[in-house]
């Protein structure tokens, strides 16, 4: 796989109208209700953006682009965009975020992979709550298995194929770099969104049994999810 990607964008719709939309963009207090933790919005051409998502994220950007109930871009220290727009739909508004950026290898696919998922699970939860006044945060990045990892498209395969196994973690000593996970507890596997949304919802202490390709070879092996960023240490 050598492509080379310069933007990712998700989209999603939701009961809502544009104007409410936007309300739980722009403002900081609606904007914690269904993403960040804390967040700080200067809301005008110029000014500064600072989210806290938790989880050890956060983001700081400048507004370089503000149509009310419309569309809003910021600029972030990387220099890269973040456009999010509102269009009125048949079902409410369509929600669209696009960053732009430059991918071009197994650790960006990887990188890419992971801020589209984040992305788009928070874009989930910002649906749950204005539809419903329910937060999912609580179950986001409860488990993991401890492996870096990207969408992999080959001729004749696909699935996830992994970067990195971690030390001390679920995945050390039973999957390693180059392998390609096809499923998760008889569920297919073709996507990164795929395998993190089942391993990272489940509670830590269940048992997952992935199947996997490596040299061509199809295997499988049960592993036990632990907390998400958690991993055993041995001691010297």
């Amino acid at each position: 796989m050598t492509a080379i990607f310069k933007n990712v964008k998700r989209e999603i719709v939701i009961r809502t109208t544009p104007e409410r939309a936007w309300k739980a963009l722009t403002e900081p207090q609606e904007r914690n209700r269904w993403e960040t933790r804390h967040c700080e919005i200067d809301l005008k051409v110029g000014g500064q953006v600072a989210l806290d998502y938790g989880w050890g994220v956060s983001y700081i950007g400048t507004i370089e682009e503000l149509i009310p109930n419309r569309r809003l871009t910021l600029r972030g220290e990387d220099n890269e965009l973040t456009i999010w727009t509102m269009e009125p739909h048949l079902d409410g508004t369509l929600v669209g975020i696009e960053y732009t950026g430059l991918w071009s290898n197994e650790q960006e696919y990887m990188m890419m992979d992971n801020m589209a998922f984040g992305t788009y699970r928070f874009m989930r939860n910002m649906k749950s709550v204005l539809e419903d006044e329910a937060d999912m945060r609580s179950t986001f990045w409860s488990s993991w298995i401890g492996m870096n990892h990207y969408t992999y498209r080959g001729d004749s395969l696909e699935g996830v194929k992994v970067v990195e196994v971690l030390p001390g973690t679920s995945a050390d000593g039973s999957l390693e770099a180059g392998d390609i996970i096809t499923g998760a507890d008889g569920q297919v596997i073709r996507s990164y969104d795929e395998l993190e949304d089942k391993v990272t919802s489940m509670e830590p202490g269940e048992k997952v049994e992935i199947g996997f390709v490596r040299g061509g070879e199809p295997l499988s092996v049960t592993l036990t999810v632990m907390p998400y960023g958690q991993r055993n240490v041995t001691q010297a």
